[in-house]
């Protein structure tokens, strides 16, 4: 195991990244079954839900989002053996969430969502920032919602995403229901500025439904490149002009003039999932998470689908994208599939005896069991996925044609309950990974149910 936190540490990995090359030599460095460093409950007793967890080099710190508990949780992981709860700060507004977070220097963005009626928070669903100059300590500064038609829609976000350019930081937001995305500068996030808005003009029968569930901001070429995933399938939007102050007011984005990118490929939320543009292979009911690799050259998405069908992330081409206003077809040019463990669902429980009052909450979560969930994309070469019960699967995706599983860890065992099999397989546990986050080294996977693993990928 490496210390990543040295001046020469930081300098090589530097000087790596600037090479092009990925940080790891190659499948023979991996440890093809992962080893479990450090573990946390996230609070004591761990009640669970937890969500979303995203990581600060800089800092040693990772930020896990809480969903019944209404908080985000910095964790201290300079040393991964030992991850520290330093403390747990309420979001100001949602009835769910925060479902993401994000962090890019001294901010913090937790994304929350739920009905916009009277509830335990007084504030809408949305986003709240919160000032991390004291990384253990996460202070917020403001709240982005919006119930009126160019807000951010009364039902929240599920999801965020910061980005540092340009001598700023931008925060774009992924819209749940009226509009597809808004981009603010949050270089204050005591006072954020709206600088932009898209709508992907999305409409089944039951109306105007421009769902976005994730998206990721990358620089490719000079060229600020928004990728999102959703209802719609795969949109890559060039948003250089906008970030840039070109417009006099707001901008407003377009298809026509600021999509680079796309591939049309999910179908209806409600109807037939096989209806809509070719190539004719199996459709969700729309894509969940999507990454580009550090190229550009290459997109990933994954498709969240109920327990049963396989869970799906596909490769699209992205190494010629048109320019704004001439959207180039995407090719999808490979997949990783995972087959789940049963094609019924009922032999796993995700509820270890230790969180049974919490049976009911993590309910929700069992038609996804066995399907994948987020995953972080390293450079052009690893995709460290979260995989619910699978646990954590990590692919060599250097061939994105030919992509391979070179490491994994599937018996995760909390250490005050192990999950248990139904029918036969006693004693085995079953994590329910909601996302993870690598460095170069160590991966952070926050469990639902559990807490957080620190897991040890490269061999010494």
């Amino acid at each position: 195991m490496r210390r990543r936190f040295t001046a020469v540490a930081l300098l090589v990995a530097g000087l790596v990244l600037a090479s092009g090359f990925p940080a790891v030599a190659g499948k023979s460095a991996y440890r093809p079954h992962l080893e479990n460093l450090g573990f946390s409950t996230l609070g004591d007793p761990a009640t669970g839900v937890n969500t979303e967890i995203t990581f600060n080099p800089d800092t040693g710190f990772a930020y896990v989002g809480a969903i019944d508990e209404f908080t985000v949780k910095a964790v201290d992981v300079s040393d991964p053996t030992n991850p520290t709860l330093t403390d747990e700060e309420p979001v100001l507004g949602g009835l769910a969430g925060p479902f993401d977070v994000k962090v890019a220097g001294d901010i913090l963005a937790a994304s929350t969502q739920g009905p916009p009626f009277a509830g335990p928070l007084p504030e809408l669903p949305g986003v709240t920032l919160f000032d991390v100059s004291d990384p253990s300590d996460p202070v917020a500064v403001s709240h982005l919602a919006g119930a009126d038609f160019f807000g951010l829609g009364p039902f929240g976000s599920h999801n965020s995403f910061l980005w540092e350019g340009g001598g700023k930081t931008w925060l774009f937001v992924a819209g749940l229901d009226f509009i597809s995305m808004v981009i603010f500068d949050v270089t204050d996030p005591a006072a954020p500025v709206r600088v932009a808005h898209y709508d992907n003009n999305y409409e089944d029968f039951i109306g105007e439904f421009p769902f976005v569930h994730d998206l990721f901001v990358q620089e490719n070429g000079g060229r600020v490149h928004v990728y999102h995933s959703g209802i719609k399938g795969v949109e890559i939007l060039d948003v250089t002009d906008a970030l840039s102050g070109a417009c006099p007011a707001e901008c407003l984005l377009t298809f026509d003039d600021n999509v680079v990118g796309y591939n049309h490929h999910t179908g209806l939320l409600f109807g037939d999932f096989n209806a809509m543009e070719s190539p004719p292979v199996t459709r969700p009911g729309f894509s969940h998470y999507i990454e580009p690799t550090g190229s550009g050259d290459v997109a990933w998405v994954g498709d969240e689908e109920p327990c049963g069908p396989p869970g799906i992330v596909r490769a699209f081409d992205t190494s010629e994208l048109g320019a704004p206003g001439a959207a180039t077809p995407l090719e999808e040019i490979g997949t990783i599939i995972e087959n789940p463990d049963s094609a019924t669902c009922n032999n796993v429980r995700n509820v270890p005896p230790a969180r049974g009052e919490n049976a009911g909450s993590l309910g929700n979560f069992h038609a996804f069991e066995n399907t994948g969930h987020n995953f972080d994309v390293w450079g052009d070469d690893l995709l460290v996925r979260a995989d619910y019960s699978r646990g954590v699967n990590v692919y060599d995706i250097s061939d994105p044609t030919d992509a391979s599983r070179v490491a994994q860890a599937r018996g995760l065992n909390d250490g005050v309950g192990a999950y248990k099999s139904a029918g036969g397989g006693g004693g085995v546990s079953f994590p329910l990974i909601w996302g993870v986050v690598y460095d170069g080294d160590l991966i952070y996977a926050s469990d639902i149910a559990q807490g957080m693993f620190v897991l040890d990928l490269v061999e010494n």
